[in-house]
Order: structure tokens, then C-alpha cells, then sequence
């Protein structure tokens, strides 16, 4: 019997993100800083990155290869497709990397911004991973929201914001987003999303 921790695959996200198709103001072609592309207005930039990994999720392919139909493809369906997901995750990281202020704005203030973002981007993730083949509309939400809460955990730590440094609000959930940065900073983000998935409120409430 195959199971689910036999189908996670971590894959740094902080290492060597890919940088196909990634580019920030700020940086040249070949990586150099380029003063004339500067700004400081790290929200707009902020904002900039944000669309970016929209149209990076709507072109991406999850869809995990050579799925067996016994195993089903809700948890497992996103266990699968989550070495794709870090992957975009890791061009995320890299457009923050590039910010110029970014540590100037509070933690409060990326709260605002994830919740601004919340609705767009959640709705994206949440497409994408039906397309996979998770076909219940509630468990796709609960996934693409597991996602977008480590998403906004990795720009939380670009700006050196610590797990007590901020409140969540809106559609941020505090326990999902200090359990995402401690993922992200040991490497362990699949299984992080699978856990939460499969324990759903129970999870999130054990999480330090």
C-alpha cells in the first residue's frame, strides 16, 4: 500500500529557485544591479510579484505524472503536484529577494497585503489544483488556502518579520502562518500542506 508520505518530495525553496522567466525591477539581464530600474515602493512591488505568481500558476502544469487512480487525488492529488507548487513558490521568493524597502514595510502591512491578494490568488491556486483532478470544490479552497498562507509566510520572511511580530487578520490565520514559515525554513513545506489538509482545524490549532 503506497502512502502519502511516500509521495511528498521537498525541494528547497530558499536554495536555487528557478529563474526561468523571473524578472524584478531593479535587476539586469545578467543579475546586475540596474539603478535607472529601482523604486521605493516596495508595495507596488510587492503587488508586481504578486501578479507574477498569478500568471505563473495559470501556466503551470501540476498535474503530477503517472497517478494511479487507486490512490484518489484529494490529498494525495495535491502531495503529488507540490514539487511543481514549491517550484513557483521559489520564483515568489526570488521576486522578493530583489525588492528594495522590502523590510521597511511592518508585519501588519504584509498581513493587509495578503489579504488584499487572499481572494485572486486563492481562487487561482485553488483552479489549478481541480485541474489535478481534486474534484471537491471545498477540499481545492482548503488546499489552494493551505498554499497561499505559505506564500505569503515566504514574503513574511523576506521582510524580516519574526512569528511574533504579527497579528493575522482578514483571511490570515496566525497558527497556518507560523506553522508555514517554520516549513519553509526546514525544508519540510509538502509536508506541511498535506498535514494541514488532512487534519484540517485540528491541525491548525497544533500548530505552535
Amino acid at each position: 500500500m503506497i502512502k502519502l508520505k511516500d509521495l511528498i518530495q521537498e525541494a528547497p525553496v530558499f536554495g536555487k529557485p528557478d529563474m526561468d522567466k523571473v524578472f524584478m525591477k531593479g535587476v539586469g539581464p545578467g543579475g546586475e544591479p540596474n539603478p535607472d530600474q529601482l523604486t521605493d515602493e516596495p508595495e507596488k512591488e510587492i503587488e508586481d510579484a504578486f501578479k507574477d505568481l498569478d500568471k505563473e500558476i495559470k501556466r503551470a502544469d501540476l498535474e503530477p505524472k503517472e497517478v494511479k487512480e487507486a490512490l484518489g487525488l484529494t490529498i494525495a492529488g495535491v502531495a503529488l503536484s507540490m514539487p511543481a507548487i514549491i517550484k513557483l513558490i521559489g520564483k515568489f521568493a526570488n521576486l522578493l529577494k530583489r525588492i528594495p524597502g522590502l523590510k521597511k514595510l511592518s508585519g501588519d502591512k504584509i498581513i493587509a497585503l495578503g489579504d488584499k491578494w487572499h481572494h485572486k490568488l486563492t481562487n487561482v491556486i485553488k483552479m489549478s489544483i481541480k485541474k489535478v483532478g481534486v474534484k471537491d470544490d471545498k477540499q481545492a479552497f482548503k488546499a489552494a488556502d493551505i498554499i497561499f498562507h505559505v506564500v505569503i509566510a515566504t514574503l513574511l520572511i523576506f521582510g524580516g518579520i519574526a512569528t511574533t511580530g504579527f497579528i493575522a487578520s482578514g483571511a490570515l490565520k496566525a497558527g497556518l502562518l507560523k506553522g508555514a514559515m517554520t516549513a519553509l525554513k526546514t525544508g519540510e513545506v509538502s509536508s506541511f500542506v498535506v498535514r494541514m489538509l488532512a487534519g484540517g482545524a485540528t491541525a491548525v490549532a497544533a500548530v505552535p
